[in-house]
């Protein structure tokens, strides 16, 4: 997957769609996704101290599984937050938005009870984002003395078809 970057969007009128239709063409890109970067934002922002490993290897795993419910066709409120990232890249002057850093709590049963990320700038699309990552638990509880809220970085990007 390639990430896309707000600096190929032009801010001639007109320039820009014909731009980003070329590089989706260049690309062969037939979708946008959602995913979770592989390196949550715990880990990057926590080097200068010591993060024990087992919080590492969680949360990516967690990172993991997220990336696979944000990217489920057979599920109604992907399909929805796609269909709006795809109107958004495709609006003269709208690029995707930044990566999106989201804390993430988890219940001692792997279940994921609360969430925060800043607004997409659309109602919707923070409901459908947060219905996908809370309707589900994950296939483990986290580590007793794992501090929370997990922080992990969403990323807009290009999906190829596959």
């Amino acid at each position: 997957m390639q990430e896309a970057s707000s600096a190929a969007v032009s801010d001639q009128p007109g320039m820009a769609k014909r731009a980003l239709h070329r590089v989706l063409k260049m690309m062969g890109v037939v979708g946008v996704g959602l995913t979770v970067s592989s390196a949550p934002v715990m880990v990057q922002t926590a080097m200068a101290q010591s993060v024990p490993q087992h919080w590492i290897s969680y949360a990516q795993m967690a990172a993991n599984q997220l990336e696979a419910w944000l990217s489920d066709p057979a599920n109604d409120a992907v399909v929805r937050l796609h269909e709006w990232m795809q109107q958004r890249l495709l609006q003269e002057g709208q690029p995707l938005p930044p990566p999106l850093v989201v804390k993430v709590w988890v219940a001692p049963d792997g279940k994921i009870s609360r969430t925060e990320f800043a607004s997409l700038g659309q109602t919707q699309a923070d409901a459908d984002l947060r219905s996908l990552m809370m309707t589900q638990s994950l296939s483990e509880p986290p580590p007793r003395d794992m501090r929370q809220p997990m922080v992990l970085q969403l990323s807009l990007s290009f999906a190829a078809k596959t």
